[in-house]
């Protein structure tokens, strides 16, 4: 019995420690990195209709001054840090681990023109000492 409370009691601390994710828009952009996206559109040749079977629906769409069209896809992760589940240091500090990626695509009679892509890692801090 005391061995089962032990494990119990492990496993616990480990799934606390883990934290936990948030993630939030086009999670197609999760595991993407730039060299991917070079890979799949080609300026002058990827349609609109190629990019929304990649992507899915853009999360924004707007029209340039001179008429070409651009989507905007976006994804964000936040992560609890592990510090957050340690009592009473948490009151002092606590925060996240962020990744965003943004994707703009810009097209041009049906066509890709042109697009950029984005990758920050970061992290929001919080509590008496942030």
């Amino acid at each position: 019995m005391k061995r089962l409370v032990l494990n119990v009691l492990a496993l616990g601390i480990l799934v606390g420690f883990s934290g936990c994710a948030v993630k939030s828009g086009n999670v197609t952009l999760e595991n993407l990195e730039r060299q991917d996206i070079k890979q799949v559109i080609v300026k002058g040749s990827t349609t609109e209709n190629g990019v929304r079977e990649l992507f899915g629906e853009p999360q924004s769409t707007d029209f340039m001054a001179d008429g070409r069209k651009k989507w905007k896809y976006s994804f964000m992760e936040k992560s609890e840090k592990g510090i957050n589940y340690v009592p009473l240091v948490n009151w002092f500090t606590r925060g996240t681990n962020d990744t965003i990626k943004s994707l703009v695509v810009i097209f041009k009679n049906d066509k890709v023109n042109d697009y950029m892509f984005s990758s920050s890692k970061g992290e929001t801090n919080s509590g008496a000492f942030n």
